[in-house]
């Protein structure tokens, strides 16, 4: 028989051994739940920028891939229509920025008012077009805005918005603006019902007029929700697709690519052209652009106050 400390020792080694498999389970068993999310994110995220990034440098076709240094972005500013695109997008930015938020936040103080009568039926109203695909949004405009459309039997004037290199890109704006200031709307209404009555009717009692109110009281109390909607709403105006695609009868872009866009340039040269690599180019420059825009804004906004 063997002394009973042995047996101790041996019996403390098995538990040992058995433990340490279930405690190696216990310790991978997390990694094995999120590792779905990290495949996925991996395959469909990470792995297309690093590739898109890569292929760039290249000339891609059926064939081969070819690497050609610098020369897809050299070739941007000599492509008249993606300086066209990119001055566009600016040319929207400032734009769509001044058109829907104005709307947007004037609509969210008057919905906000005690004495306008069935509130929350308008606000589902305003906002229910956001629920519109683009795609929906921009087959119907061209139905609305088209020659011989609902505009032209309603005016007596053809205004040809859809065929005038002037009127093409404050089409593009019509269609954003209806889709997206009933969404602004509620971002800055969540705002206002966050600012206390208290101070507004202090003021009021104060002797200030309305304009004096909203200017010194509510606005200044709304620009944090203000920063977000404008980063937010910049982010999405330069990366417009849908409508300057679909809007136009004279094909995408509009007359003379009069309201193109570096996503439609970015989709013409990948899916028309076949040259991945340019369109890699575009997307790149585009992602550098959104990104230097969006620092802006909040570096410059956050030092007067906006975020707090």
């Amino acid at each position: 028989m063997k002394p009973a400390g042995v047996l101790e020792t041996v019996g403390a080694q098995q538990r040992r051994g058995l433990r340490q498999p279930r405690l190696r389970a216990v310790r991978t068993a997390p990694y094995l739940f999120i590792a779905p999310f990290f495949l996925l994110y991996g395959g469909f995220w990470v792995y297309p920028v690093v590739y898109s990034f890569w292929l760039s440098f290249h000339h891609w076709t059926a064939a081969a891939v070819v690497g050609v240094g610098l020369d897809n972005y050299s070739r941007l500013p000599q492509d008249s229509a993606v300086t066209t695109a990119f001055g566009n997008a600016l040319w929207y930015l400032v734009a769509n920025n001044a058109f829907q938020l104005t709307l947007a936040l004037t609509l969210a103080v008057l919905l906000d008012a005690v004495f306008v009568r069935g509130r929350n039926l308008l606000r589902a109203a305003y906002f229910a077009p956001n629920i519109v695909s683009g795609v929906v949004a921009a087959i119907l405009f061209s139905i609305i805005l088209g020659q011989g459309g609902v505009l032209d039997r309603v005016l007596p004037i053809h205004l040809a918005w859809l065929e005038s290199t002037t009127l093409a890109k404050p089409a593009v704006l019509i269609v954003g603006g209806w889709r997206w200031i009933g969404y602004w709307m509620v971002m800055f209404l969540a705002g206002l019902q966050h600012i206390p009555a208290e101070l507004r009717e202090t003021a009021a009692l104060e002797g200030a007029t309305p304009w004096q109110t909203f200017r010194y009281v509510t606005f200044p109390l709304l620009r944090p929700v203000t920063l977000f909607v404008l980063v937010v709403n910049s982010i999405g105006t330069l990366q417009i697709f849908e409508e300057p695609f679909l809007l136009y009868p004279s094909g995408p872009g509009g007359p003379m690519n009069a309201a193109t866009t570096p996503a439609v340039e970015l989709y013409k040269a990948a899916f028309r052209d076949f040259d991945l690599g340019y369109a890699s180019a575009i997307g790149w420059v585009l992602a550098v652009l959104v990104i230097a825009m969006t620092l802006t804004q909040m570096i410059l906004l956050q030092r007067r106050g906006w975020s707090e």
